[in-house]
């Protein structure tokens, strides 16, 4: 197991998290830069060594996305810190703005299915048609037009 100056020492560095000390000489890594509600990467770096890092996308994670990382090795916590980064980074969202798909009609019409402001706008031309909050709506309305 590493100590609690090993691990602080792996943790700092991360220039883009920031050290926030709190209470019983427990520390925070903020990660200022994330584009999700969430902001700590490492939570409680605690004197004894123990530690854990937010990586709600692994299975093992608590009910808060936490996976604790007490026995972790160098690399382990690296990787681990990584992805918290990596998934802090990212708002989720598989596409895009502005992404966009054209689809024809057996009348060789043409839809244009875009990704804009998180909702999915289908365009006739440059007139708004419909929009819906997620792709499978809009999948479902351009198929149920004949639409491919």
């Amino acid at each position: 197991m590493l100590s609690f100056e090993e691990k602080k020492n792996i943790f700092d560095q991360y220039t883009e998290l920031e050290a926030h000390p709190v209470s019983m000489g427990r520390i925070n890594y903020h990660f200022p830069a994330s584009v999700r509600e969430k902001k700590i990467a490492v939570n409680h770096l605690h004197p004894n060594g123990n530690a854990f890092i937010y990586a709600p996308f692994l299975d093992d994670a608590d009910k808060n996305g936490f996976v604790n990382v007490r026995e972790a090795s160098e690399a382990e916590l690296k990787e681990l810190l990584s992805g918290s980064i990596s998934f802090l980074s990212t708002d989720g969202d598989e596409f895009e703005e502005g992404y966009e798909e054209a689809f024809r009609d057996a009348y060789r019409t043409v839809l244009i299915l875009r990704y804009e402001n998180k909702m999915w706008a289908i365009y006739a031309d440059d007139h708004l048609e419909a929009i819906f909050p997620s792709r499978e709506a809009a999948d479902s309305y351009l198929m149920d037009e004949g639409f491919q």
